[in-house]
This record gives structure tokens, C-alpha cells and sequence, in this order.
């Protein structure tokens, strides 16, 4: 099994709650990973963890109620980046994470705490592992999308008018004119 040599955090975003913060705080103290909690002049809270003697500061500001933090860093004890990996699903964080191996990487997509896409990346070779589809959800709002029904019966609605503006004799070459224009288009609605 290869060896992972470090996880760089490309991007990360957690937004919590207070209590969520105290939650997020008791991970790292049940690895016995050493952190320092620091409150800044402007209220923000400064979070400095150890790894490998490297200290690593995430500035957590608060946004009423909640503290977001969005930032990028590197680990390289593997301990704490799967407390980091557990902190992410549990606080249902977003992140794009970059684990490093010899000659080669892993990229995962975090969305709301849950992996939506797994990547190997072998030099310039670039191999798909996972990715989450919503089939349900595509499939639900392309039945709820009625914008190509409700455009139809627009069309329909002005060809009507139209027709009735003939009947009366009154600009015919004219209406002949957008009657083709909206006959076309309504073709190609309907053929969506």
C-alpha cells in the first residue's frame, strides 16, 4: 500500500455554529492533537493546530450567529488529516483535497460533507474514480422545468391572436410574415 506523504487542502470551507465550534474543537482534543484557540480584537477566532511541529493557523470569522472558515493548507501527519476528513463529513464542509502520493495523487470533491468526485492523477494521465450523480434530482426538476410547455402555449396563444387579425383582412403580408416566424419556432419547441 502506498504511503502517503502529505494532504494539501486546496480549498475548505466549513461554516459553524457556536456549539458546532466547541464540537469541531473536541475532535482534535479526542486525536490529543495539541490546538490553541486564540480570539482576535475583531472577534475572530484563530484556531492554531501542531503538525509535525508545523503550526497551522485557521481563522474562523464570525457572521452572526456562525463562524466560517475558508482557507487552504498542507498536512503531513495522516492522523490529523483524517480527523480533518471526519471534521469535513461531519460538519458538512466543502473542500477539494489533494492527497499526495510517491509519483502520483488522489483529488477528492467534498460537497455538504459528502465525496462527489474521486480523481487519480498520474502525471499529465487524469483517471475518474467517482462521481456522484443526482439522476433523481436531474430527473425531478426536468419534469418540474415546464419553461418549454409554458413557451408553447405562449406561441399558441399569439398564432390564435394572429389568425384572428387575418380573418379581418387587415395587414395580411405582415401577419403571413409572423405567423411563419412563430410556426418555425413553435416547431422547434415542439420538437424538445
Amino acid at each position: 500500500m502506498a504511503k502517503r506523504l502529505a494532504t494539501h487542502y486546496l480549498f475548505l470551507k466549513l461554516d459553524l455554529t457556536r456549539s458546532q465550534v466547541q464540537s469541531f474543537l473536541k475532535l482534535f482534543d479526542t486525536q490529543q492533537t495539541p490546538t490553541q484557540v486564540l480570539v482576535l480584537e475583531n472577534g475572530d477566532q484563530e484556531l492554531i493546530i501542531q503538525d509535525q511541529g508545523l503550526e497551522i493557523p485557521l481563522t474562523f470569522h464570525p457572521y452572526g450567529q456562525r463562524y466560517v472558515f475558508e482557507g487552504s493548507f498542507i498536512l503531513k501527519d495522516v492522523k490529523l488529516a483524517n480527523t480533518f476528513r471526519a471534521a469535513v463529513q461531519q460538519f458538512e464542509g466543502h473542500a477539494q483535497v489533494r492527497r499526495m502520493y510517491e509519483g502520483y495523487h488522489m483529488e477528492y470533491c467534498y460537497a455538504y460533507g459528502n465525496v462527489t468526485k474521486i480523481q487519480e492523477c498520474r502525471g499529465e494521465h487524469t483517471r475518474l474514480i467517482y462521481e456522484y450523480k443526482d439522476t433523481l434530482g436531474e430527473i425531478t426538476r426536468m419534469y418540474a422545468d415546464r419553461t418549454v410547455e409554458d413557451e408553447i402555449a405562449w406561441i399558441q396563444l399569439q398564432i390564435n391572436q394572429l389568425l384572428d387579425q387575418r380573418l379581418k383582412g387587415e395587414f395580411v403580408a405582415e401577419i403571413d410574415q409572423k405567423l411563419k416566424a412563430l410556426s418555425h419556432e413553435l416547431f422547434v419547441l415542439e420538437a424538445l
